[in-house]
């Protein structure tokens, strides 16, 4: 039988239990030894989130959700948002935390593979890992933490590819790091479908260019899309900052071509409408991400979870299932993306 396990509720308990015993009075020596008790050592867990990359108002938004609910569990919260976006810059810092015996590190890997080794030396260490955004490979993570299904997301991007280009034509893509496992799984499921649903027939995928999390860069990438094939009639981007430097590229140039793809309705605001750049885009809620990888990174640490595909565990209202990720390890998928158009966008700019 599937459990289903309050992580919200135990971790209180827990939390409030560990209060509670704060309050005993302690010997000035430990039981069974001459030392004195080490009054200096930190009474907390410290768990650590580490982002993509610095400057990314979508990566601070994952952070800010996974600290508030670390740091009122009454736990300690490590962020870093490596500043060039390198794998390297990851894997070093991982080598910091395994030696300061962190309880658990929740990553979103600018390179998974090469990530992996640091990572199976984390979780050689008794470290819980998950990962969050992007996956870890399956010997790197204990649980991937997902936005979506790389399938459903392929078919929403489609969709909108095909109306908007009125059933035929060609439309290229902007993408983060060439190495970056969720966009890549979303190029893949993306041409899969092209090649197997009629009625995606009428179109192609011209070019894929990769912006790597960078304004200036994505802008520049966009601007050689257009010259390279001035054929596209749609340009999809794949990441907050490729929608950000592919919306202004298009409307500094006076393109006529459309944009859609994922991005932040703070920042996609004044590029939305009927007779502007982008006629609509999605994403999830950042912020609410970042608190689910806080709970699970809670919960796999406590051993309320493990990341056993079937295992379902409840956050306030919310059920979460773990399934098998088509990369043969365990995933947790916390919800659909929302649509924004110029319907919605005025009321959901100030969310986030």
């Amino acid at each position: 039988m599937k459990r289903i396990i309050s992580i919200s509720l135990v971790l209180f308990l827990i939390v409030s239990c560990i209060g509670c015993g704060f309050g005993k009075a302690k010997g000035k020596k430990s039981e069974g030894s001459d030392e004195p008790i080490d009054i200096s050592e930190k009474s907390s867990e410290q768990y650590a989130i580490i982002t993509k990359s610095a400057d990314n108002d979508y990566n601070m938004r994952m952070a800010q959700g996974f600290q508030e609910v670390i740091e009122d569990s009454g736990k300690d919260c490590v962020i870093y948002h490596p500043e060039n976006g390198l794998v390297k810059e990851q894997a070093d810092y991982i080598e910091k935390l395994i030696r300061e015996k962190v309880a658990c590190i929740a990553v979103s890997p600018v390179d998974a593979k090469a990530l992996e080794p640091v990572l199976k030396k984390a979780l050689d260490a008794k470290i819980c890992v998950c990962s969050f955004d992007a996956p870890a490979t399956p010997d790197g993570r204990e649980l991937d933490i997902s936005e979506c299904e790389g399938g459903q997301m392929a078919g929403m991007l489609l969709d909108e590819i095909l109306e908007i280009s009125e059933g035929e034509g060609a439309f290229a893509i902007v993408s983060s790091f060439i190495t970056s496992s969720n966009q890549n799984s979303w190029i893949s499921e993306i041409e899969k479908l092209l090649e197997s649903d009629s009625r995606y027939s009428g179109l192609s995928h011209s070019l894929t260019a990769y912006g790597d999390d960078d304004y200036r860069k994505s802008y520049d990438q966009t601007i050689s899309l257009l010259k390279t094939d001035p054929d596209i009639k749609v340009i999809c981007g794949l990441s907050t900052v490729a929608m950000q430097g592919a919306a202004q590229a298009l409307r500094d140039t006076g393109s006529a071509v459309k944009l859609i793809g994922l991005g932040l309705p703070s920042e996609m605001a004044d590029y939305v409408g009927k007779d502007k750049e982008v006629p609509c885009f999605f994403m999830w809620d950042p912020i609410h991400l970042g608190k689910i990888t806080a709970y699970v990174s809670m919960a796999l640490r406590t051993g309320l979870v493990d990341g056993s595909e079937g295992e379902q565990f409840k956050v306030q209202e919310n059920i979460f299932t773990v399934t098998k990720s088509s990369d043969g390890g365990t995933v947790v998928i916390v919800g659909e993306p929302l649509r924004f158009d110029s319907t919605n966008i005025e009321k959901w700019k100030d969310v986030f």
